[in-house]
C-alpha cells in the first residue's frame, strides 16, 4: 500500500500572512487539510469577518486555527504573529512560515510616488525580512519558509514599476536564505511564482490592464485561462512537506507554462 506520510503536515504549525482572502486563504485551508495548525492573519477590521470564516472552515476540518490582526508593514505588530503561532503549536515550535501578504498597486513610472514606493517595499520586502528574523528562534530543523512571488518579478509588465522589483527581491531572498539557513538551521526556503490568478485583486485591476493581458492569457500552454487559487495552494503545501526536503532556493513557476 502506498505511503503518503511524506506530504502530511499533521501536528505542524504555520503562519500564513495575508490569509483572509485570495491565495493566502487558499493556502491556509490547504495546509489545514494536510493536518497543520494555522495562524490566519488579517490587517484591518474590514477583513476580520473574512478571516474568521477561514478560521471556522479550518476548525471544521479538524485542526487548530487562530486569528491574528497584524500588519507586517508595522514592525511592532510582527511579534503578534509569533505569539499567536506559539499559542496553537503542539511542539512549541513554528514549522512553517508563508510570506503571502503583499501590496500590488499598479502605477507607471510617471505616476509613482514616494508613498507608493515606501508602502510596497515596507510590506513586500521589509516585512518578510523582519518577520523571518523574529520567527527564526522558533523554527526547528526541517522548518519551511515559502514566499509567494509573482509574474511581475519576471515578465516586465507595464504598471509594475514598484511591485515588480519587490517580488524580484523576494526571489533574491529565497536564494540568499537557502544558503544562510540550510546548514546552520536545517531550514528550506523556496517560492511559488504564480501567473495571473482569479482572485478579487485580479478582478479589481484596471480594466485596461486586464485587456492588455488577454493575448498572453489566451496563449497559456496549459489552458487559455487565468490560474485559480486551487492551482497554487497545493504546490505551496508540497514545499512545506517532508517530501520537499531536498528542494531549497528554488522557484516553482505556477503559471500554466507562460514562462519559467
Amino acid at each position: 500500500m502506498s505511503d503518503f506520510t511524506g506530504v502530511s503536515l499533521k501536528g505542524k504549525t504555520a503562519i500564513v500572512t495575508g490569509s483572509s482572502r485570495g491565495i493566502g486563504a487558499g493556502i491556509a485551508l490547504q495546509l489545514a487539510k494536510r493536518g497543520a495548525n494555522v495562524v490566519v492573519n488579517y490587517v484591518s477590521e474590514g477583513s476580520k469577518d473574512r478571516a474568521q470564516e477561514i478560521v471556522d472552515q479550518i476548525t471544521k476540518i479538524g485542526t487548530k486555527a487562530i486569528l491574528c490582526q497584524a500588519s507586517v508593514m508595522k514592525l511592532d505588530e510582527i511579534p503578534r504573529l509569533i505569539e499567536a503561532a506559539l499559542k496553537i503549536s503542539e511542539t512549541g515550535k513554528i514549522e512553517i512560515l508563508i510570506h503571502n501578504a503583499a501590496l500590488g498597486l499598479e502605477a507607471n513610472l510617471v505616476d509613482t510616488s514616494l508613498e507608493l514606493y515606501t508602502t510596497h517595499f515596507d510590506c513586500n520586502v521589509r516585512g518578510p525580512i523582519f518577520l523571518t528574523k523574529e520567527a527564526l528562534p522558533h523554527l526547528p530543523r526541517g522548518g519551511r519558509i515559502v514566499f509567494i512571488s509573482s509574474a511581475a518579478a519576471r515578465l516586465g509588465v507595464a504598471g509594475h514599476t514598484v511591485y515588480g522589483p519587490t517580488k524580484a527581491a523576494n526571489e533574491a531572498l529565497v536564494r540568499v536564505w537557502a544558503k544562510e539557513l540550510g546548514h546552520s538551521h536545517g531550514i528550506t526556503v523556496n517560492c511559488v511564482n504564480p501567473g495571473p490568478v482569479a482572485t478579487d485583486q485580479w478582478f479589481q485591476s484596471d480594466p485596461q490592464f486586464i485587456k492588455d493581458m488577454e493575448p498572453m492569457i489566451n496563449e497559456t500552454p496549459a489552458a487559455p485561462r487565468v490560474g485559480e487559487v486551487d492551482d497554487i495552494a497545493p504546490l505551496v503545501a508540497f514545499l512545506c512537506s517532508d517530501d520537499a526536503r531536498w528542494t531549497t532556493g528554488s522557484c516553482l513557476s505556477a503559471n500554466g507554462g507562460l514562462y519559467n
